[in-house]
């Protein structure tokens, strides 16, 4: 039997997110879901890149969620809508790495995590990428583990930025730094980064070039 008009669910995809928040505020369930559905995965990936443990990110995105949806009442369009959710997400990061009061993220200790990996990767020097040896799932988790060897005042700006795709402007907002500040810090994380990945990837390609002479000759001959 045919919809009519009247009977089909409202379709919020060309919303701004402010104006969904708004409706939210007024008690419009649907309106909240297709929040989530933008942001879900996003504030699932921030937290899993900050605290290294995909049950604690999984548990911030809901717990993120929850206080965005519970404070929409209140919610004014002051700044932007990501820019606010952002700063929930990343508050939430920083109270769970104070309430371990140690740090837990080696490059060991992330060796060991999880196999499926999908985090985007963008960071990694082209020139430091041994062509046709490393398969992108193993060059992700290298980055992955260099990344979570960060301090946090490096790693999380980082990750807002390399892997959240999050303008400087924003970003500073977001950590309430100056936006010089910001850029400064997401420069020396990435240096940090090449720094770690270096050493293993040229390892890695001496170890290639040399299988490939052992078994094809010398190409000079």
């Amino acid at each position: 039997m045919a919809h009519s008009d009247g009977d089909l669910p409202p379709d919020y995809r060309n919303d701004s997110d402010e104006s969904l928040m708004l409706r939210v505020g007024k008690g419009d369930r649907q309106a909240f879901d297709e929040i989530v559905r933008r942001y879900g995965a996003k504030m699932i990936n921030l937290a899993y890149q900050i605290t290294g443990n995909r049950e604690v990110a999984e548990d911030i995105a809901q717990e993120t969620f929850f206080r965005a949806y519970r404070s929409a009442p209140r919610y004014r369009e002051i700044s932007k809508f990501s820019t606010w959710l952002y700063t929930i997400a990343i508050n939430l990061c920083r109270n769970e790495l104070r309430r371990r009061k140690f740090r837990i993220f080696s490059l060991e200790g992330m060796a060991e995590r999880e196999e499926n990996d999908k985090i985007r990767v963008d960071i990694v020097d082209e020139k430091l990428r041994p062509d046709g040896e490393l398969e992108r799932k193993e060059l992700a988790r290298m980055v992955r583990r260099a990344i979570t060897s960060l301090p946090e005042k490096f790693r999380t700006p980082l990750v807002l930025r390399d892997i959240q795709g999050l303008a400087y402007d924003e970003i500073g907002k977001i950590l309430k730094l100056p936006e010089g500040t910001v850029k400064s810090r997401i420069n020396r994380a990435r240096m940090r980064v090449k720094d770690i990945l270096k050493p293993i990837l040229d390892e890695t390609w001496k170890g290639a070039k040399d299988n490939g002479l052992q078994e094809g000759g010398d190409p000079s001959e």
